[in-house]
């Protein structure tokens, strides 16, 4: 497979990972509003658009959520 290069994001396994506390938070939010609230819903949606985000640089399907030994690329951190 070609690498593919994205232009400002030279690194993107590192870009994501450092991410990580951002998302973790968006996640605790999540358990502060009403259960499938609009609030819940907004920051659902935020959550699903940086794993989405994450996915499309990385080609990890589950960046956030994988250990580095499930990794395919062996370099993400969970």
């Amino acid at each position: 497979m070609v690498p593919v290069r994205y232009p400002g994001v030279t690194s993107p396994m590192e870009a994501f990972a450092e991410l990580r506390p951002l998302r973790a938070r968006i996640i605790a939010l999540q358990g502060r509003v009403r259960p499938f609230g609009p609030d819940y819903l907004i920051l659902d949606a935020v959550r699903k658009s940086l794993d989405t985000a994450a996915y499309h640089f990385t080609h990890e399907p589950d960046f956030f959520t994988l250990k580095s030994e499930q990794s395919r690329h062996g370099e993400t951190g969970g």
